[in-house]
């Protein structure tokens, strides 16, 4: 919504490592909208739950979204919304604005070489609604002809709906496969706390300008998005100085992106949607 100041927004974030954090690391970002917007002020609302999020939309409570791209295409199918612009992430020393998943073992699991083997098997994963922690790799099984839904012994989701929790409870033994999104076993092993050497991953696909490890095809990164009731040229001061953030600025540094890039294509993952409803 608008708020009571008509110069006012609202700005919803996906808080998946909770409210501080989502603080510490989007706030930033907002205090350039309000440093290089000033006729508006720009409040950040940070969101702990995915489903949350289109019900505080229909709600009317924020008028920018930053979430995933299937909660974005949730609540753009609901109630409007348009990406602005796409995040281009930090992963390592490279930008990235797709990603996908990663579905893996741990190599003395001699009888899973590949997503067939995963049948009568347990598989973990970040939570039902996860998109690079789940949904994506959901439907890559299903197009090889495998549904984890049915195929694997049990799915597990995690506690903390978090990637690393994914990687400890394969790596401990509590799982015989798992799924995350790429880029997160790499940065797990840079940090310390992974052997890749104990890590086989299934499916592996190669694309030539994507250097992680990949199981399945890209989808595009996180868009920042306006809900229908923004006047256009609200929307357009925010996206064009978005797109004029730099790599080294404090904003980017907290949260870990090289910049923004114009609105990528989403229909990749509306389809995704379409091909998993009631899933």
């Amino acid at each position: 919504m608008q708020s009571l100041m008509a110069d006012e927004y609202t700005v919803a974030v996906r808080a998946h490592y909770g409210v501080d954090y989502a603080i510490k690391r989007w706030q930033p970002t907002i205090d350039v909208l309000n440093k290089e917007i000033p006729q508006h002020y720009f409040n950040l609302l940070p969101v702990l739950d995915l489903q949350e999020i289109s019900v505080i939309a229909g709600k009317g409570e924020f008028d920018f979204l930053l979430t995933n791209p299937s909660s974005y295409v949730e609540v753009k199918n609901l109630y409007g919304a348009r990406a602005l612009v796409t995040l281009n992430r930090k992963r390592g020393h490279t930008s990235q604005d797709r990603f996908g998943s990663v579905i893996f073992t741990h190599v003395s699991n001699k009888d899973i070489l590949n997503i067939q083997d995963l049948e009568d098997k347990t598989l973990i994963a970040v939570s039902n609604k996860a998109f690079g922690g789940w949904r994506v790799a959901l439907l890559e099984m299903l197009e090889l002809g495998f549904d984890a839904q049915s195929d694997v012994k049990e799915i597990m989701f995690t506690k903390s709906k978090t990637h690393r929790e994914v990687v400890s409870t394969v790596y401990s033994g509590g799982a015989d496969a798992g799924v995350v999104r790429t880029g997160w076993l790499e940065q797990m092993e840079a940090d310390g706390n992974l052997d890749m050497r104990y890590i086989r991953v299934l499916n592996n696909q190669y694309i030539f300008d994507f250097p992680f490890f990949l199981s399945t095809r890209l989808y595009p990164e996180w868009p920042f998005s306006v809900l229908k009731h923004v006047p256009d040229k609200d929307a357009n001061l925010v996206s064009d100085t978005l797109l004029k953030i730099r790599k080294e600025s404090v904003a980017a540094k907290s949260a870990v992106y090289i910049g923004w890039v114009k609105s990528r294509d989403y229909s990749s993952v509306q389809n995704l949607m379409i091909k998993l409803k009631n899933r």
